[in-house]
């Protein structure tokens, strides 16, 4: 963008070609915005509406949520049709969770954080929601995980407390249907399902040879 000044004691016509020039070159014509907008704030605006709330997770990271001000973060679940955007399109129910209008998004919790999933809106009638260490629900974690009214009436919500003994990996699906929902990623000391990889890519389950390394390390 170059630099455009008018001196005061240029001609009129020289401020209005400059005036011109800047506004058509460097700034551009409204009429090309890619918005709904029909001026350069207003699009500025509708940007900053839409991606304002990705903007401060990505700038700040995960807030301490339980410090008074803010006791808990809060995902407004609805339920709609699968597309081609879910991670089990194809698979299990028909239907998949949105949270704030995202389909079944991976989730990152944080230690010391307490989230509350809203199932208010009627869509979730039939729909509630619970915290599992598959995602096809062969063992509930309902440790620090309370519930309070019906899916689909005011009020009702699913809500989980993250310490550092919550499982590394959890997945929030529907305790009726299979499949609605994704994976949440936990910063916690506990490991499920880890397994070490020898140089043939031969996975050896963990728990299975705790056993087995503790010996190794004692026998040196």
């Amino acid at each position: 963008m170059a630099v455009r000044s008018v001196a005061t004691t240029d001609t009129l016509d020289t401020f209005r070609t400059t005036f011109n020039s800047l506004a058509s070159t460097d700034i551009g014509d409204p009429a090309s915005l890619s918005t709904s907008a029909s001026s350069i704030v207003g699009a500025i605006n509708e940007v900053n509406t839409s991606i304002g709330g990705d903007l401060a997770v990505n700038t700040f990271g995960h807030l301490y949520n339980a410090d008074g001000s803010n006791t808990y973060t809060e995902f407004t679940v609805t339920v709609a049709t699968k597309t081609s955007a879910h991670i089990y399109h194809g698979s299990g129910s028909s239907n998949g969770y949105l949270l704030n209008a995202k389909v079944a998004p991976f989730i990152d919790f944080k230690v010391g954080n307490t989230y509350r999933f809203d199932q208010s809106d009627s869509s979730n009638s039939g729909h509630p929601i619970r915290f599992y260490y598959d995602k096809d629900k062969t063992t509930i974690y309902s440790t620090g995980v309370t519930t309070s009214g019906t899916p689909g009436s005011s009020g009702a919500y699913t809500q989980i407390v993250v310490s550092e003994t919550t499982p590394n990996i959890l997945y929030y699906q529907c305790t009726n249907h299979a499949l609605m929902g994704s994976r949440v990623d936990i910063d916690s000391s506990v490991f499920v399902g880890a397994s070490f990889v020898d140089t043939t890519g031969t996975a050896t389950n963990f728990a299975s040879t705790n056993f087995a390394i503790a010996q190794a390390v004692a026998l040196g």
